[in-house]
């Protein structure tokens, strides 16, 4: 049995996917928490790469499998869909090309810390222990949730890290020649972070959605708003692509585009609805998973529907008038309550 890296099984092949006419998706099942996708657009004499992976170790691999299709065409420029760690945290292998990414997108990157997050992942494995003793201390529940969230993290290894930043930023659009190859980066953030943007290959209908798509795992919503994120679906949806690649699952078409629309076009009327009623966006999410109506969607068998959790925090952030990434703090609270939720809904992690 092939497992993800995170330990299950995994549900489709890892691994470089020839699209055809030299563009490729690097997939790592099952797309949970750091097993993100990348893509490459081989061109006459030169690629494009986008994005690079939560690790060195993970990288290499990854370059290592390109390295047939870019002998002779090689990675002259790499872009950054977006600032979390497992889409940029491989940079410093490719330092000596040019790194793209939005001028928000840059900016986050820069506010994320591998130091904080080994302590996290040593932090996670301690805390796990104590809540694994059930002992009756104050907190437990969310020392537990905190541990288990962490705990995934020892799939990754941020010893070697350096935060290695674009050296080109834009805002808006982009278009590139890769080796007579058109390529367009389309800005459409903030929504899943700060600096979203999507890339569409023209002349083969391609688009590497990044985190604007997730398949079969529930997204996770960290900056907003909502409607931004289905306004990037729309501009997807438009460029008619015949393949699209998103930044944690399998590949997909227009109808996974629609499946992504339809779980925010349920989760943010519901979740309004229960904050108008008096829930906090905890008690909201949890009514959520509960309910008949959540029951009878298809995405009530994506993967982690904990997320819903942090979705129902920061849609309520926004339509409290509060914008940007929140606090390190307020990230550490929110995977705990998604922890916490994930052990209660039995995914035991």
């Amino acid at each position: 049995m092939t497992l993800s890296l995170l330990g299950r099984a995994a549900r489709y092949p890892a691994g470089l996917r020839d699209l055809g006419a030299g563009l490729y998706a690097w997939l790592q099942p099952n797309g949970e928490l750091g097993e993100s996708n990348a893509g490459l657009v081989v061109g006459d004499g030169e690629s494009l790469l986008i994005d690079t992976l939560w690790d060195t170790r993970l990288t290499r691999r990854m370059l290592d499998a390109m390295r047939p299709h870019t002998a002779n065409a090689p990675i002259r420029r790499l872009v950054n869909t977006h600032g979390d760690p497992d889409h940029c945290w491989g940079n410093q292998l490719l330092s000596g090309a040019e790194i793209i990414a939005t001028r928000a997108g840059a900016a986050d990157m820069l506010g994320e810390d591998p130091a904080r997050l080994r302590l996290l992942a040593q932090g996670g494995r301690a805390l796990g222990r104590v809540a694994s003793r059930r002992l009756p201390l104050p907190g437990v529940a969310q020392m537990a949730g905190l541990g288990s969230y962490a705990g995934m993290l020892a799939a990754y290894d941020f010893s070697d890290v350096e935060v290695t930043p674009p050296t080109l930023t834009f805002d808006g659009k982009l278009e590139l020649d890769i080796g007579t190859r058109k390529v367009e980066l389309i800005e459409v953030g903030p929504a899943h972070t700060p600096g979203d943007l999507i890339v569409h290959a023209l002349d083969e209908k391609v688009v590497f959605a990044a985190d604007l798509m997730f398949v079969g795992v529930t997204p996770i919503i960290w900056v907003g708003p909502v409607e931004n994120w289905l306004a990037g679906l729309d501009r997807i949806a438009q460029l008619q692509p015949k393949v699209v690649v998103p930044g944690h699952g399998p590949l997909t078409d227009l109808d996974g585009v629609m499946a992504m629309r339809s779980y925010w076009e349920f989760v943010a009327p519901a979740v309004r609805e229960r904050l108008r009623a008096g829930m906090d966006a905890a008690a909201a999410a949890r009514d959520i998973l509960q309910s008949p109506e959540f029951a009878s969607q298809p995405f009530v068998r994506w993967d982690a529907p904990e997320r819903l959790v942090v979705n129902a925090e920061i849609i309520a952030r926004n339509d409290g008038g509060l914008s940007g990434r929140v606090s390190a703090a307020e990230r550490l609270r929110l995977i705990a309550r998604m922890g916490q939720l994930s052990l209660e809904l039995g995914g035991c992690r």
